[in-house]
C-alpha cells in the first residue's frame, strides 16, 4: 500500500513540474506548414511545448514556412522557423537547409533549446 501511495505521489508531482515548464506557441497566420506537422514535431522533440489556437494564452509566436523549389526535375522542400515574442520581436531563426535523414528535426531542436534555456 505504501508503494502505491508513493507512486501516486510521484505521478502528481511530475505532472505539476511538467505543467510549470509547459510553453505555449501560437502558429503565425503567415505559416504555411500545417498545425499537425508542427505539433507532431514538438511532441517528438520538445514535449513541454504545446501549440495553441488562443494567441492570448501563448508565450511565443512561431512562423513556420516551407519553400518549394524545382531544379532539373527534382523538387526540394525546405523549412524555415522564426520564433518571436508576442509583440513580434524575433528571438531565433533557423536556416532553410536540407539535412540528410531529417529535413525538419534541427528546426524543432533549435526552437526547443531556445525556449528551455
Amino acid at each position: 500500500m505504501r508503494t502505491l501511495s508513493a507512486v501516486a505521489l510521484l505521478c502528481v508531482l511530475s505532472t505539476l513540474v511538467f505543467a510549470q515548464n509547459q510553453k505555449r506557441i501560437f502558429l503565425s497566420p503567415k505559416s504555411n506548414i500545417t498545425t499537425s506537422e508542427i505539433a507532431e514535431g514538438f511532441a517528438k522533440t520538445c514535449p513541454n511545448v504545446v501549440l495553441t489556437q488562443n494567441e492570448e494564452k501563448a508565450d511565443y509566436v512561431l512562423e513556420a514556412a516551407e519553400t518549394v523549389r524545382a531544379h532539373e526535375g527534382t523538387t526540394y522542400h525546405k523549412w524555415h522557423f522564426t520564433l518571436m515574442t508576442k509583440d513580434g520581436d524575433v528571438l531565433v531563426t533557423t536556416h532553410p537547409e536540407m539535412h540528410w535523414g531529417s529535413k525538419t528535426k534541427h528546426h524543432f531542436q533549435t526552437v526547443c533549446r531556445f525556449i528551455n534555456k
